[in-house]
């Protein structure tokens, strides 16, 4: 696969694409075979292109180096968990979302805590495959994603930290809120239902019949 680059002038060369673009091309718009191995319990990981795939969708894949070791003499893979970082325009979260948050961390993640990052946001370290789908639920039940946080794309949208400073810092806020697109279809079929959904049906007010896509 091939894209025509500009290099000098009028002059057009083809170059190979990246790696991450080849990855958008093939993966059926990011979905990879991810809920395959979301379903393989042979191995607490990713194989393949969805190593790079759950990327998109806002994790990496890591291990415990601590006991990389001892678990390579023992014929183990290494113990693999998941680190999720969530969207959080401007760091703004609500007591009630960071205390279910709390929660599941401290019942569900491998070290049992939330950590903040500088991207004014939080991650989530040490989650295993067998509750990723659990925790994409519990983050879309409390209004929040992990859309374009990982991968070849923006981490977090920042801007002003306090809403109720100012009217222009309000309306930083309302612009951050909606440069992300909330409606992925790819992430709602992998961690929302768990299945490969034939068609979706979405009301519009532009048309008279009903769009189905």
């Amino acid at each position: 696969m091939t894209v025509q680059t500009k290099t000098k002038g009028l002059a057009w060369q083809e170059k190979p694409l990246s790696n991450n673009e080849r990855l958008k091309t093939e993966s059926n718009f990011l979905r990879g075979t991810i809920l395959d191995d979301l379903k393989d319990p042979l191995t607490g990981g990713f194989k393949g292109d969805n190593f790079q795939l759950i990327r998109f969708h806002g994790m990496y894949e890591q291990d415990d180096r601590d006991i990389r070791a001892e678990r390579a003499e023992a014929k183990l893979e290494p113990l693999k968990f998941m680190l999720l970082r969530c969207r959080l325009p401007g760091g703004i979260i609500k007591p009630s979302q960071w205390i279910e948050l709390d929660k599941f961390a401290r019942e569900n993640s491998y070290y049992r805590s939330i950590r903040l990052t500088n991207r004014q946001t939080f991650q989530f370290h040490g989650v295993p495959k067998t509750k990723l789908q659990t925790m994409h639920r519990l983050l879309h039940k409390l209004g929040l994603d992990s859309i374009a946080t990982a991968a070849d794309m923006n981490r977090n949208v920042l801007c002003t930290s306090n809403p109720i400073e100012s009217a222009l810092h309000q309306q930083a806020y309302e612009y951050a809120k909606k440069f992300p697109n909330t409606y992925c279809r790819a992430r709602a079929v992998i961690w929302m239902f768990g299945w490969t959904a034939k068609k979706f049906k979405v009301p519009t007010t532009s048309f008279k019949k009903t769009s189905r896509f």
